[in-house]
């Protein structure tokens, strides 16, 4: 079974990765979890929220996860169970940076030491403050690709620049997605006066948590703004540019019609065509071809359509 343990004196980390029948079957024969929340934990959820169960609190929170291949963002859930001497961490693998950090204190003695020490609530402060830490890296990179859009979008005609704008404001609707809510979910956290998530300066510790959303959604909010303007700039200007194309094509059609017609007229099969029999007669129908096609150019200058 994917399940991993950490024993201190006085804690269990218990970590479930990609849970599946088995390993819901064993939360469920070791711990009197209400089956709604043990349900929770098996089936994805779309939103943040938390829940107070009988001696214990049920945390449900989403997590950006940045797919290099790509180059999607999509949410990553992890559920916690939080009791007197457990903290039960619930995800489906890709949340590495949860991965990375259970391994950490696993396998350091002095780490375990100073975050196992002051109880559930210190432990579940730590992994959230990981968690959303790791949203700031995803976010810079979010930043660079703005500014390589912006640089793009004045310099170079590239045809695929809408589809990169394109992915930047989906990336930035999901991750706005995932931290709307989850400002609720933080909010309750300080008012929590069960002791088992009271630890020194518990209070201001949870208000951290609050102050990084804060800090994502203010910079999320930028972004959008930011990505919604290059996306208007892209279509102002690809219109300006289609305009200058079809304006191109509007005056070439224009100036070509009379010199069309022009040899449409000498190229007529009937009696009576003027300059059949001269030996000019190919060069006076080019010139006057050439000449009604100057003057249409000409009318055109003199009205500024060109």
């Amino acid at each position: 079974m994917n399940i991993q343990t950490i024993h201190t004196k006085n804690l269990r980390w218990i970590d479930l990765n990609k849970p599946g029948a088995p390993e819901i079957d064993w939360l469920r024969e070791n711990f009197h979890f209400d089956d709604l929340h043990i349900g929770a934990a098996a089936e994805a959820q779309l939103h943040p929220h938390i829940d107070v169960g009988e001696g214990y609190d049920f945390l449900v929170l989403l997590f950006p996860v940045y797919h290099r291949d790509t180059q999607e963002i999509s949410s990553g859930e992890v559920d916690f169970f939080v009791g007197p001497n457990f903290l039960i961490t619930v995800h489906y693998g890709e949340i590495y940076t949860l991965q990375s950090f259970f391994s950490k204190v696993r396998g350091d003695q002095a780490t375990r030491a100073t975050l196992m020490q002051k109880g559930s609530g210190f432990l579940l402060y730590k992994v959230l403050e990981s968690l959303f830490r790791r949203s700031y890296p995803i976010l810079d990179h979010m930043t660079a690709d703005v500014a390589q859009i912006e640089r793009r979008l004045f310099h170079e005609h590239d045809l695929n620049l809408l589809s990169k704008i394109s992915l930047l404001r989906k990336n930035i609707i999901e991750f706005r997605r995932m931290m709307k809510t989850h400002r609720t979910v933080l909010e309750k956290l300080p008012k929590r006066t069960v002791e088992y998530l009271l630890f020194p300066q518990s209070r201001l510790y949870y208000k951290d948590l609050l102050e990084y959303s804060d800090n994502i959604w203010t910079i999320l909010e930028t972004l959008k703004e930011t990505a919604d303007t290059l996306y208007d700039t892209h279509q102002a200007l690809a219109t300006h540019r289609l305009n200058a194309v079809t304006r191109v094509i509007s005056i070439f059609s224009a100036t070509v019609i009379p010199a069309s017609l022009v040899a449409f007229w000498f190229a007529a099969r009937v009696d009576g065509i003027p300059f059949a029999n001269n030996p000019f007669g190919f060069w006076i129908v080019g010139s006057l071809m050439v000449i009604t096609s100057g003057i249409c150019l000409l009318i055109f200058k003199l009205k500024k359509w060109l």
